[in-house]
């Protein structure tokens, strides 16, 4: 605390509620913020007059006194103003400090908080959490601010017009997920209404095995090879907006859960926790062929199911055993995220993003095959062979149909039961949480027949709640990215409860956030990385897969032959993949526009900016350096020379 304090931070301490813990709250003035972001080279936005460019953060330099301030250079005025009331909006002079949105304030106060330079705390937090000397540290919720959005919250987390105010409150990465959900409802439209009309035809015909399937599968072909790449155009825009496009790798602070013996860190210059890469890759093999043995084990329980439901129910109560597949699915997703995390645990990795792509690794590699192995053994594998030495066979035959029923009650499975258990556990752990720490205060030396349990202060009653993580929410996107496009051609009307699915989770995602998860510390980001690549490579699964279902399962070419069919298959193929690149080559990813922008920002901040730069805004500059406090010029006086004499 000493530290702290020494630090310049305002340190407000006061005990918890059944004062077994201490909470601190800090904060610093501005002076303190300006010193620390012209320090370490912090970015900030300029005005719309200079492009909106990010430069770093300079203060005003007063000059020379033997050049009589000549030299001088004033720059505060170039900084955009992030003005909140009302007489500041109408146009009066912002107050001071304006320049800084409140996570620049947070990431300035957790940079004097950690980092070893001068005037800095330097406390390792991930030490402290790891010994249980710290058990929370986060940033506080603003109630206004989350009320506004709360009102606001289609053009906000769901439309994607106002993300500008999620990324003020909580950062580009979450920003970057709310965009992308936008993003993906905005592709979803042309979809859901096409796959309605077809839906009808379908409807008229008695299959979706007809001609219609054919054009479907080369626009949702189409579809899913391009998403992801303008997924990545609409990205770079908004990122450049932001002043993250092109951010280089930074250094990740060390996670609290990661152990290891003391070691003086090669790049900070501190000591830190060091755990060798040959101990790591043990244990990572180790979880990978954990994971071979759970992917085996997984396709035989799922060929038994297959197995149990020819032997038990020969027809009549298909669609019960398609629900059961689908309960099973669910319950085999959520077991194997738990035992991800405790193998990925166990490798130990020091920072956020290693842990977090091992994470995926793993989990995307099992939930591929327990979410889409019945699609695909249905699709290709089921109509004409054996299974155990039983004969296996379609739905009068029909392939399409008994896929496209079976993909519907995956989606409408979690539309309902794992939407409803998203925001129902959380809730629920929270309300057990509450009722302890009730009976708790009731048997304590404080409770009584008249005494009433006090409220708890802001900064408790966040405390009780948990962490929000990104990676799970995009996790059940990509999943449910997958349902939409891989089988899209057996059931039409699948992206339009891919769209109402996709809205729901926006709508409750932004509850989670709000009422049930601390406020998330704003992390920077220029894209969504390795999420990006991971929905490019779907979108290419997708395509393979809706022509293979064309051409190899349906009736429309039944009377090729296998040669034929093969090489039809390649051809639509790599005329898509040739499609791709073709876009790619007269739309990159990014934006012609964008990169010009980028040129004129680096102009504009080399010319306003550096000390030796023209200023051409004469007017702006004169005002700026009227209001500015500046000692008055030296004025050599010949008497007091020949006094002196």
């Amino acid at each position: 605390l000493h530290a702290l304090s020494d630090s310049g931070l305002v340190l407000f301490l006061y005990y918890s509620r059944d004062r077994d813990e201490i909470f601190v709250r800090m904060a610093a003035d501005e002076v303190h913020l300006r010193q620390v972001a012209e320090g370490i080279r912090y970015k900030l936005e300029l005005k719309p007059q200079y492009f909106s460019a990010f430069a770093e953060y300079k203060n005003d330099y007063v000059g020379r006194r033997e050049l009589s301030y000549s030299d001088r250079c004033v720059v505060s005025h170039l900084y955009k103003t992030h003005a909140e009331s009302s007489k500041e909006a109408s146009g009066a002079y912002p107050q001071s400090g304006a320049i800084f949105r409140t996570t620049d304030r947070i990431r300035l106060i957790d940079h004097i908080l950690g980092s070893m330079d001068h005037g800095c705390a330097g406390a390792d937090l991930g030490q402290l959490m790891h010994d249980g000397d710290l058990l929370h540290y986060f940033p506080l919720h603003e109630n206004s601010a989350l009320s506004k959005m709360d009102q606001d919250w289609f053009r906000c987390f769901v439309s994607g017009t106002g993300v500008d105010k999620v990324r003020d409150y909580f950062g580009e990465r979450i920003a970057l997920y709310f965009l992308f959900m936008s993003h993906l409802n905005r592709w979803l439209v042309a979809p859901a209404v096409c796959g309605i009309l077809l839906s009808v035809i379908e409807l008229c015909v008695g299959t979706p095995d007809n001609i219609t399937s054919i054009f479907l599968c080369l626009g949702m072909g189409g579809w899913s090879v391009l998403f992801a790449h303008f997924w990545r155009r609409k990205a770079a825009t908004h990122t450049s907006k932001w002043g993250t496009l092109g951010m280089g790798k930074q250094l990740e602070p060390t996670r609290p859960h990661f152990a290891g013996s003391s070691a003086i860190n090669p790049v900070t210059g501190r000591v830190d926790r060091y755990y060798p890469w040959s101990e790591r890759i043990k244990k990572v093999v180790s979880s990978f062929s954990v994971l071979c043995v759970a992917v085996v084990i997984l396709v035989f329980m799922t060929l038994v199911l297959f197995a149990l439901r020819h032997i038990m129910h020969p027809g009549k109560t298909r669609i019960l055993w398609q629900i059961v597949n689908a309960l099973f699915v669910e319950a085999m997703n959520s077991a194997f995220t738990y035992v991800a995390k405790r193998l990925t645990d166990r490798e130990n990795h020091r920072a956020y993003s290693e842990y977090q792509n091992h994470l995926l690794a793993k989990t995307v590699i099992f939930k591929f095959v327990n979410c889409y192995i019945s699609l695909y053994y249905i699709a290709f594998m089921k109509q004409g062979h054996t299974l155990f030495a039983l004969p296996m066979h379609c739905v009068n035959g029909d392939c399409l149909n008994d896929l496209g029923s079976q993909l519907a009650i995956f989606m409408i499975m979690r539309l309902t039961v794992q939407n409803f258990l998203e925001l129902g556990l959380p809730w629920l752990a929270q309300y057990i949480r509450d009722m302890k720490e009730q009976r708790a205060f009731n048997t304590s030396l404080f409770g009584g027949a008249l005494t009433v349990m006090p409220d708890l202060s802001q900064a408790e009653r966040q405390s009780k709640r948990e962490d929000y993580d990104v990676y799970g929410d995009m996790d059940e996107v990509l999943i449910l990215y997958g349902y939409t496009t891989l089988f899209v051609v057996a059931c039409p009307w699948v992206p339009l409860l891919a769209l109402l699915s996709s809205v729901l989770e926006c709508f409750l995602d932004q509850k989670k956030l709000v009422l049930l998860h601390r406020r998330p510390f704003p992390m920077t980001a220029s894209n969504n990385e390795p999420w990006d690549s991971a929905f490019d490579v779907f979108g290419i699964l997708a395509m393979v897969t809706n022509t293979a279902v064309i051409v190899f399962t349906s009736k429309a070419f039944q009377g090729m032959t296998a040669a034929h069919k093969g090489l039809l298959f390649l051809g639509i193929e790599h005329l898509m993949l040739f499609g791709r690149l073709m876009v790619s080559f007269f739309l990159p990813a990014v934006p012609e526009k964008v990169r010009l922008l980028q040129m004129q920002q680096a102009v504009m901040v080399h010319r306003h900016l550096n000390l030796n730069g023209e200023e051409e805004d004469q007017e702006a500059r004169t005002q700026a350096m009227m209001t500015s406090q500046v000692p008055p010029p030296y004025v050599h006086d010949m008497d007091d020379e020949q006094e002196d004499g």
